[in-house]
């Protein structure tokens, strides 16, 4: 299970390369990255209550930070 868990981050990443390049030439480089900060420490913030949850939780946590700092 500890290995689900470590890989949902770069099942994220690996989804989200391409559109997060289209996102960045039309929003911005500097927006996007300073959006995808704040999110991530947001998500960041999260994780100890999701692992007091359910794996799941922290899976499905872990794909959302992969999605968010591919920019």
């Amino acid at each position: 299970m500890i290995g689900v868990i470590l890989g949902a981050f770069y099942h994220g990443y690996m989804v989200f390369q391409i559109p997060g390049g289209w996102l960045a030439l039309r929003v911005g480089g500097a927006r996007l990255f300073g959006a995808a900060v704040i999110i991530a420490l947001l998500l960041t913030m999260l994780t100890p209550m999701a692992t007091r949850w359910n794996p799941i939780a922290l899976i499905i946590l872990r794909i959302l930070e992969g999605y968010v700092l591919v920019s």
